[in-house]
């Protein structure tokens, strides 16, 4: 992903009650009140970002705007992973009762840098990593809200000119879903000309 690009810098923001993209779909039924409430309940959330090729989503017959009866879904999205056609770039896990719960984690690479006038050697950081924020209450019927922000920075390792800013790649996600305990859901997604993005969440209820 983004093999031509230098210093790219990619940046996706969805408000999941809208999300449209790849295949979200919203967990309540047409004419059925919404109801959320306060009440905390005890869960581990999971989140995955998976990158997955649109070639391969095409020849499942997935729509590359959404469309049905055949918006991507999960099942596809495995599919890909068993035949090499996707990757998991990065995955958190959290567990939430009151209040929020963040799990971070960063690597910095230090990019060497040398100028000949003056002969100078210095080290660029560049950090990568991930952070997801979560936290969880009661939805309508047996659904689980899921409120939650997840932040991920990609660093290209490669190899190239010294004097040249290595690529990297930034993706963000926020907002609110309901989810079926246990039932993985795409709640977010993000598309180039040649991979889509997704961001995948599963809650578990804990015992309190």
């Amino acid at each position: 992903m983004f093999a031509h690009a230098k210093g790219v810098l990619i940046v996706v923001c969805v408000l999941l009650c809208t999300l449209t993209l790849m295949g979200g779909r919203s967990n309540v039924r047409p004419g059925q009140p919404s109801t959320v409430t306060t009440e905390p309940v005890a869960a581990l959330v999971e989140a995955f970002v998976v990158e997955v090729n649109l070639p391969a989503l095409a020849k499942l017959g997935v729509s590359p705007i959404g469309e049905e009866p055949h918006a991507a879904s999960v099942a596809d999205i495995l599919k890909c992973l068993d035949t090499g056609q996707a990757r998991v770039i990065a995955g958190a896990k959290a567990a939430s009762w009151q209040g929020d719960t963040t799990v971070r984690a960063t690597r910095t690479t230090y990019v060497k840098r040398e100028t000949d006038t003056p002969p100078t050697t210095t080290y660029s950081p560049y950090e990568s990593g991930a952070k997801f924020s979560v936290s969880t209450g009661a939805a309508s019927g047996a659904a689980m809200l899921v409120v939650f922000n997840f932040e991920h920075n990609l660093f290209m390792e490669k190899g190239q000119a010294l004097d040249v800013p290595p690529d990297t790649a930034k993706w963000e996600w926020s907002g609110a879903v309901g989810l079926q305990p246990g039932k993985p859901e795409i709640v977010a997604a993000g598309q180039d000309g040649e991979t889509a993005v997704f961001l995948l969440l599963t809650a578990h209820v804990r015992a309190q």
